[in-house]
C-alpha cells in the first residue's frame, strides 16, 4: 500500500535548450481526458487532440494551427518546474523543438514498454558479431 507522499507524479527531464544545448525541466504526464474536462482543450481541438495523443506527430498530420495550440495546452499542463505561468511571466517562449519534446515526453507512458514486449523466444547463447538480432 502506498502513501500519498509516495506517489511520484513527475521527474526531471533534459529537453533541448535554446542555444544548442539543454535544459531540465521537472515534467509530468498529463490526461487528455482531464485536460478536455477542465476546458484546457476545447471541443473543436479534440480531434487534434486525439490524432495526436494516439497516433503522434507526422509532417502531414494536418492543420498546423490547431496542433500549435494543442502542444501548448499539454506543455501548460506537463510543466511541474518551472512552470508555463512562470515562462511567461519571464518572456520565456518554449521553441517548436521544446513543444515537441515535452509532448513526446507525456507519450513515453505506455509506449516506452512496447520494446520490451516482442522479446525473442529463441535465444542462442552463441551468437555474436553481424549474428545478433538488434
Amino acid at each position: 500500500m502506498y502513501s500519498l507522499s509516495d506517489i511520484k507524479t513527475s521527474q526531471v527531464a533534459a529537453i533541448p535548450g535554446w542555444c544548442g544545448d539543454t535544459v531540465e525541466f521537472e515534467l509530468r504526464r498529463p490526461s487528455l481526458l482531464a485536460l478536455a474536462a477542465r476546458g484546457a482543450i476545447t471541443n473543436p481541438l479534440m480531434k487534434t487532440a486525439r490524432k495526436l495523443f494516439y497516433s503522434g506527430l507526422s509532417p502531414d498530420s494536418g492543420d498546423l494551427e490547431e496542433e500549435g495550440r494543442v502542444l501548448l495546452e499539454i506543455a501548460r499542463a506537463a510543466l511541474v518546474s518551472p512552470s508555463f505561468e512562470e515562462l511567461e511571466a519571464h518572456g520565456i517562449e518554449l521553441t517548436d523543438e521544446q513543444l515537441v519534446a515535452i509532448f513526446q515526453f507525456t507519450q513515453l507512458g505506455a509506449k516506452a514498454l512496447d520494446r520490451f514486449r516482442r522479446l525473442p523466444t529463441d535465444i542462442d547463447g552463441d551468437l555474436h558479431g553481424t549474428e545478433i538480432s538488434v
